[in-house]
């Protein structure tokens, strides 16, 4: 079931950088941000001069409403947004969305040296939103384990540089990827890496190396300006299993697979600002650069509705430039998707541009839906494998043996490309399949044991604590009753003692020798 939604859209905007505040002793913010969902932008006194008549408010300003706006300028103010805090906004969206099989795709949009790199990726000290989403996925995959869902996670990083894509993550950076366009689910990237996300630290050295082989470079805007479009992607693939038995883990009854998409866009820039007269490298980087950015916007006017042609048809052209024909399924099709656009607190054309083309993109609307598929089971005899005297391993072994028996005796008979799934092939495929479930298997039957394991540890501390008080009291009470036996002898001797007294008292008064 489809699920229709217009593209999400947030507006951060940035702190002063240094060289706008050397450039002006007191620099005056543009922007003001009343409400979470409203963004006022302040005209300039060009455009606001005095005709002889009042000024209304429209003469002095620019009203804006978006989903989000992210006030990020000034961090004594009591609305200031840092990074984490602005990911603990956007990042639960993100992560149900993925985990409900749904795919998603979030983008970076402004002018070069508005932040959008710091938003994505952040620093050591604070990690932007890809970090600290990739953290969250890799716990939720952990949870997910308790409720019998194996769960894989791929990463793949690349750019478009030039109007060319090549893989970040490769062993041959200069190789060049083509895009193909799939039937079903669209356009897709060719001959692209896929690198299973083994924990946390692993992420980062993937990460780290892709951000190394990016093309950047220096320009009067930005010491380290993007020179390329970078896109991560991230594919979760869901395995459920259903048993009947808690301790069984059961067999595979649904998978899904869904895709997220974090999309940093390079800036768009303008040479007078850049100042890159003379460097023809990186005049080309950034004609092809606005070229993409006009591209994208000419979609986006599309998709708003914006502009129609006379026969009423209107054909988006995806395909005059590489990032928008990747992003195709993402700007119209199915996907859940949000828009961040970056903005300077100073620069008015800039900021004016990018707030109204935010203003069209909030028109945008896709139709998103879980990729929920059911799993067949391969036409395969397992008689074999349950034999009682026989583990899985072994059954696996003995049948692979008997297949390569089997395939030295056939010939192939064609190799093109559109040739059927043979029945090896499934049975390859089936086995594959087999080995990542007994693979889940142990990973399900470890965490219970962990779990039993604390159990019993805690029970032991439980039995630990009553055997200690049992002998503090023990202990307690013998000296009680000793204190008490004590007592005991002691009014005895007293009463002894007194009675003795008494007698030799008695025995005085009563002496024979003193009556006569």
């Amino acid at each position: 079931m489809s699920e229709s939604n217009n593209i999400k859209v947030s507006v951060r905007v940035r702190p002063l950088l240094p060289r706008e505040k050397e450039a002006s002793e007191h620099p005056k913010c543009l922007i003001s941000m009343p409400n979470p969902t409203k963004t006022v932008l302040q005209l300039p006194k060009p455009l606001g001069v005095d005709t002889g008549r009042g000024l209304t408010e429209d003469d002095k300003s620019r009203t804006y409403l978006f989903d989000e706006c992210i006030w990020s300028f000034d961090q004594s103010d009591s609305n200031y947004t840092d990074n984490k805090k602005y990911y603990q906004q956007t990042g639960p969206d993100l992560l149900s969305h993925l985990f409900e099989g749904y795919n998603v795709c979030l983008l970076a949009y402004g002018q070069t040296s508005s932040g959008k790199t710091y938003t994505m990726m952040g620093n050591r000290t604070e990690p932007g939103i890809i970090p600290l989403l990739i953290k969250d996925i890799l716990k939720q995959m952990e949870i997910c384990v308790n409720e019998k869902i194996n769960c894989e996670l791929r990463f793949s990083y690349m750019e478009i540089y030039n109007e060319q894509v090549r893989d970040l993550l490769g062993d041959n950076n200069s190789q060049k990827c083509k895009v193909r366009e799939h039937p079903q689910t669209g356009p897709y990237v060719e001959n692209v890496q896929e690198h299973l996300v083994r924990d946390y630290s692993h992420f980062l050295s993937l990460l780290n190396k892709g951000n190394h082989s990016r093309s950047t470079a220096t320009t009067s805007m930005n010491d380290k300006s993007s020179r390329s479009h970078a896109i991560i992607t991230l594919t979760l693939k869901q395995t459920r299993f259903e048993s009947h038995s808690e301790d069984d883990l059961g067999d595979a009854a649904e998978e899904m697979i869904s895709n997220i998409k974090l999309v940093d866009l390079a800036g768009s820039e303008r040479l007078g600002k850049t100042k890159l007269y003379g460097q023809q490298e990186r005049i080309k980087e950034g004609t092809l650069i606005n070229k993409s950015l006009t591209v994208l916007g000419r979609c986006i006017g599309l998709l708003a509705g914006k502009d129609t042609s006379k026969s009423g048809t209107v054909v988006v052209p995806y395909r005059e430039s590489i990032l928008t024909y990747i992003l195709k399924e993402n700007l119209s099709g199915n996907s859940k998707t949000c828009m961040i656009f970056c903005v300077s607190p100073v620069d008015f054309e800039e900021t004016h541009q990018t707030l109204n083309y935010a203003n069209e993109v909030k028109k945008i609307k896709t139709s998103a839906r879980a990729n929920k598929t059911k799993l067949s089971k391969a036409p395969v005899n397992w008689e074999e494998l349950q034999k009682s005297d026989q583990t899985v391993i072994d059954s696996l072994k003995k049948e692979i043996e008997v297949l390569t028996e089997k395939l030295s005796r056939i010939e192939v008979s064609s190799k093109a490309e559109t040739q059927e799934p043979t029945q090896f092939d499934k049975i390859i495929e089936f086995l594959e399949k087999e080995s990542a479930r007994a693979k889940f298997e142990n990973k399900y039957l470890k965490q219970l044991m962990k779990e039993k394991n604390s159990h019993i540890e805690e029970l032991n501390r439980h039995i630990d604590y009553i055997e200690n008080e049992y002998e503090t009291l023990f202990i307690e009470s013998q000296l009680a009753q000793r204190v008490h036996l004590q007592q005991i002898k002691q009014e005895l001797l007293d009463a002894t003692y007194s009675s003795q007294q008494k007698m030799e008292l008695d025995m005085r008064e009563y002496d024979p020798c003193l009556l006569f």
